[in-house]
């Protein structure tokens, strides 16, 4: 009687250990997916479309927006530096660049090859009168190394893409206050 529950004892323990990679590979993806963002969202501002464009072509003033985002160091001259805090409490930081720039109309960045994170952004202004404009954005951020004491606090909080979409859903409200 005792060496069958030995046994069982060992097939249950060569089964957990059978199994745990697989349990450990799908914590991380699933924590690194929470982690990443892929947004798609349209917000409408109570400000001239000139206005809108010239603040947020200044990448220093989307923290005020973003929590996350804990600094944007911008050179002005189509390069950027980022730094964000992950849900462990991390910094993770990287370099971008613009990849599409029309005055009044579009933004566009990436990240420089090589970065810890893929991370891109779109913004298109649209005039809806002389004292309202619609902006698009589409903004990706994908971390590229994900530890698993990451994946595992980022399955405990919420996902990024819903923090950030609640952020900017107030962004109407901020930029309406900017001088």
């Amino acid at each position: 009687m005792r060496t069958q529950g030995i046994r069982r004892v060992a097939a249950a323990a060569v089964v957990a250990g059978a199994s745990l990679p697989a349990l450990l590979k799908w914590m991380r993806n699933a924590g690194a997916a929470r982690r990443s963002v892929n947004i798609r969202t349209t917000i409408v501002v109570e400000r001239p479309l000139k206005e809108v464009f010239e603040f947020c072509r200044d990448f220093e003033n989307f923290p005020g927006i973003v929590d996350v985002l804990l600094s944007v160091d911008d050179t002005q001259d189509g390069r950027s530096h980022w730094a964000v805090r992950s849900p462990g409490g991390q910094t993770l930081e990287w370099d971008a660049t613009v990849t599409k720039y029309v005055p009044n109309t579009v933004i566009a960045w990436e990240s420089v090859p090589g970065s810890v994170v893929e991370a891109s952004g779109l913004m298109r202004f649209s005039p809806l009168s002389e004292v309202e404009t619609r902006l698009d954005i589409t903004l990706t951020y994908v971390p590229l190394r994900t530890d698993l004491g990451e994946a595992v606090r980022a399955l405990f909080n919420p996902s990024n893409t819903k923090r950030i979409r609640s952020e900017l859903a107030h962004a109407p409200q901020v930029l309406a206050r900017v001088p």
